[in-house]
């Protein structure tokens, strides 16, 4: 039973416009930081590419240096 009026936390739960209309979009824009946005509102997906190989060879590097 819930004491206070609100929902409780439910992992997996897909937030949908009907819940809170207008919010998902916004915080959509808000979670893509402004290092990875393209000047059409997008997502520059080379960029984020680039990151993340260069970040696998960073911890493979740390992985090697702790291993010798």
């Amino acid at each position: 039973m819930m004491v206070s009026g609100q929902a409780p936390y439910m992992p997996g739960r897909l937030v949908t416009r009907q819940d809170h209309p207008g919010e998902e979009r916004e915080s959509l824009k808000e979670s893509i930081s402004p290092r990875y946005r393209d000047g059409l509102g997008g997502i520059d997906l080379e960029r984020v590419k680039r990151d993340q190989r260069r970040a696998r060879r960073e911890v493979f590097r740390a992985l090697i240096r702790r291993l010798k």
